[in-house]
């Protein structure tokens, strides 16, 4: 059998087999006196986004002012009737699938996808930076390019109509820089030994030399552009092993 998983085990070695930094279950009675775990499970807000096309202008309002509310309070939310058809899902699945389950060392050697290949964590130095994941990246720049996909070309068909219809839906829920009103969370996925995910990320971003400057006055953030801060993010994972993001431009 052909195995298509990246050898995650094999790689991190030592740091995998470290002792855990979270107490486990049969640990949580050795804690001091005056501290405990406290485990909590929210539902995250849920936003009909067909109210934004509504002719009702008390209703577009609402929906605008949810989004603010859970943008500025939890920095995530969930919509529905989004645009998106349930069969353009389907579809960017089956393809997705049909990639990650090519043969590992073809991934790897291969070059699809301008090289963009990636998995687990080069730069970790403890268990809890060790990501269990493999990852493909096609910039929107790219997407129409046959020649990008190599012998992946359905995937090129999907991607296409899949990048058109998530661009319309991101534009649709971009426009807000908020100086630090909107909170920006830090994105952590639980792994499952039974049961492998799949997850399409989609990422608005503007042009590397656009200057980012805040919506109002005075701007606790000093001016930089897209391209000072996607350096600057690759230079904090590359050192520390995870992201620090806006709080690097500071005033």
């Amino acid at each position: 059998m052909i195995d298509s998983s990246p050898p995650l085990l094999h790689y991190y070695g030592k740091l995998s087999r470290l002792p855990p930094q979270i107490p486990t279950p049969d640990q949580r009675n050795d804690l001091p006196d005056g501290i405990a775990l406290v485990e909590e499970y929210c539902q995250l807000p849920l936003i009909d986004l067909s109210c934004l096309s509504s002719t009702n202008e008390k209703v577009r309002l609402a929906c605008a002012d949810a989004i603010c509310r859970a943008s500025s309070e939890w920095g995530f939310f969930q919509v529905v009737n989004h645009g998106i058809s349930p069969e353009l899902v389907r579809n960017m699945r089956r393809e997705q699938v049909k990639l990650f389950q090519t043969p590992f060392e073809k991934k790897v050697t291969c070059g699809v996808l301008d090289n963009s290949y990636r998995w687990g964590t080069p730069t970790a130095t403890s268990p809890k930076q060790l990501s269990w994941s493999e990852a493909f990246h096609i910039p929107i720049s790219k997407v129409f390019e046959q020649a990008f996909y190599g012998e992946f070309s359905s995937l090129r068909e999907v991607m296409v109509e899949f990048a058109a219809a998530m661009s319309k839906l991101a534009r649709l829920l971009a426009g807000a820089w908020s100086n630090d009103i909107y909170k920006s969370v830090e994105h952590k996925v639980m792994a499952n030994r039974k049961k492998e995910r799949y997850s399409i990320a989609y990422f608005l971003c503007p042009s590397y030399d656009s200057l980012i400057g805040s919506c109002r006055e005075p701007s606790i953030y000093r001016k930089f552009t897209f391209g000072e801060y996607r350096s600057q993010v690759q230079e904090d994972v590359k050192r520390t092993g995870r992201k620090m993001g806006l709080p690097r431009f500071l005033l």
